[in-house]
């Protein structure tokens, strides 16, 4: 059950834009005015954005997608690569941790994706109260607002996604004690 759909919404918008994906947006797009929840200008940048992936090729947006985001380490959606140097070894500890605070919740994420991985971070924090999801989500807000700024600096379409996000986790600007990220 996700109790911030918006968080949802990103998070599929920000996975591979495969055939399945390409083939949901129309169903995402009517979504949106179904759902409660949006903050400003959410609800049409979230449609401007499906719009654009509607109007792209699908081996255009799939390319972009890679080059944007595989190619590109700045780029990267796991979030601890932000956070910390490549070679740290402190990276298995915070996945072990996300992992534990997902499980605590009773909730594990899919078997193909890192625990760091945004669109996995982003459907976790959908299924919390807003209080818990700005909790989580402030833990995880400087390597997303590290992220955000790399899209930016890159021009890249994807940049506007992370806007709702950071706007969820705005109220902390530094990481809890025992906070996961």
């Amino acid at each position: 059950m996700f109790r911030q759909p918006v968080l949802h919404l990103v998070a599929l918008l920000l996975d591979y834009p495969d055939a399945d994906l390409r083939q949901a947006l129309p169903e995402m797009a009517a979504a949106l005015d179904t759902l409660s929840g949006f903050q400003g200008g959410e609800k049409s940048m979230l449609c401007g954005h499906i719009q654009w992936m509607q109007a792209q090729a699908p081996l255009q947006l799939e390319a972009l997608y890679v080059d944007t985001f595989d190619w590109n380490p700045r780029c990267d959606l796991h979030l601890s690569n932000h956070l910390l140097p490549e070679d740290d070894r402190e990276r298995g500890t915070v996945l072990v941790r996300l992992l534990d605070h997902y499980s605590a919740h009773g909730w594990l994420p899919e078997d193909r994706a890192l625990p760091d991985y945004l669109p996995v971070v982003l459907d976790f924090a959908a299924t919390l109260e807003p209080d818990e999801a700005r909790v989580f989500l402030g833990s995880a807000a400087e390597g997303i607002g590290i992220l955000r700024d790399n899209l930016q600096e890159s021009q890249s379409p994807y940049a506007v996604l992370l806007e709702p996000v950071l706007y969820r986790a705005h109220f902390l600007s530094s990481m809890p004690v025992g906070a996961p990220l």
